[in-house]
């Protein structure tokens, strides 16, 4: 059995990791823990052509120049590098570059469907629901992670007891 002095250093030592961490807005989308799923020593590269490595609590990007170049990213109509922020920008929903977005998108306002309709008002809600798929996925991943800790220990209240003690013994012993 703990007695007062140590379940209060316990508490204290808990309630200091909680309340010390950073808090951190942005950065990762629902469901994804701080490593996206990577473990120590993997390697990856990512959609700008940059490697990575997964070290202990932090990432380490192993090249300063993407492997595949600076004109990776080349529009699928035009043929010509996307080179301009919002060419690139452009580029990563689309693979074609600004100016040829525009293009497609006008040419699919000019397709008359129905009485009131044209062609890129569906095309709009099509890419609505692709983007709502995704979220959809990240939805279900994240509650079946929460799911799995869940069955590891359900019901595992050390901190609550541990505080719940701490308060017992402090308020007896202050009467």
């Amino acid at each position: 059995m703990y007695d007062k002095s140590e379940v209060t250093r316990i508490v204290k030592e808990k309630a200091k990791k909680i309340l010390t961490k950073k808090i951190q807005v942005g950065d990762s989308s629902v469901g994804n823990d701080p490593n996206d799923g990577h473990k120590v020593g993997d390697k990856w590269t990512d959609s700008e052509g940059y490697e990575w490595e997964q070290k202990e609590g932090f990432r380490v990007k192993s090249t300063s120049m993407p492997a595949v170049g600076m004109f990776d990213k080349v529009c699928k109509d035009c043929k010509k590098p996307c080179t301009k922020s919002y060419d690139k920008e452009t580029h990563i929903r689309m693979n074609r570059c600004y100016y040829c977005q525009i293009d497609f998108e006008s040419e699919l306002k000019g397709i008359k469907i129905g009485n009131r309709g044209n062609k890129w008002y569906f095309w709009v809600k099509l890419q609505k629901l692709k983007a709502w798929d995704s979220i959809d996925r990240e939805i279900e991943q994240y509650v079946d992670e929460r799911h799995k800790l869940n069955q590891k220990n359900p019901f595992d209240k050390t901190v609550a007891n541990a505080l719940a003690n701490g308060e017992v013994d402090l308020s007896m012993g202050k009467q």
